[in-house]
């Protein structure tokens, strides 16, 4: 989910308007997956300063969301916790066993190699602070934490820095959304750079 643009939420505060504004309109499947999302991210062995690359390389913002009270990890849980008025009971339990039932070692494989050979075009497009950690830390969301998650935080990477990818590509992170039971605009929601190059 970008929150980027003119528009977008300036610092965390708005962040956290934005999440309960969104949840509003999108209910609680949406809201289910990020608070899984972010348990296990705050669960996690990652450090405050590679979540909070995180944060930057996935929404576009360049706030720091760590630059509150209590850090970035007390922010996330703020976000869960505006997570919990919308998930009926067993939501959260629901998706994540969805998530898990998909994960393979090859298809974590795919999302890795994608990961590598899309580095140079994700670099030159993404925050100059990020450019020499993010691809390594996406690759570590996606051995330590999963092919779901670790996919979907690689999509929102390629979306906030619009990247440019090609058709041939496109069509592979389709097919790698379709073995994770993704639907058909988790990938292709519009928020893609794609151009017309075959051989990408």
């Amino acid at each position: 989910m970008r929150i980027g643009g003119l528009y977008g939420p300036a610092d965390r505060a708005g962040a956290l308007e934005f999440v309960t504004l969104r949840l509003d309109r999108t209910g609680p499947q949406e809201a289910a997956a990020l608070s899984t999302d972010v348990h296990r991210l705050v669960a996690s062995t990652l450090s405050d300063t590679e979540l909070e690359t995180l944060w930057i390389s996935t929404t576009g913002r360049r706030f720091a969301p760590g630059g509150g009270p209590g850090g970035i990890r007390d922010f996330l849980v703020e976000i869960a916790d505006i997570c919990a008025r919308f998930i009926p009971a067993g939501g959260e339990e629901a998706f994540a066993a969805q998530a898990f039932q998909f994960d393979t070692g090859l298809i974590r494989r795919q999302i890795l190699n994608e990961l590598d050979t899309v580095r140079k075009s994700l670099l030159e497009r993404c925050e100059p602070s990020i450019r020499e950690s993010v691809v390594p830390l996406l690759e570590r969301v996606v051995g330590d934490l999963g092919a779901d998650l670790g996919m979907r935080l690689f999509l929102r990477a390629l979306k906030s820095s619009f990247a440019p990818i090609g058709l041939s590509r496109l069509a592979r992170l389709e097919a790698i959304g379709e073995q994770l039971g993704y639907s058909d605009l988790v990938v292709a929601d519009g928020n893609l750079n794609i151009h017309f190059d075959m051989n990408d």
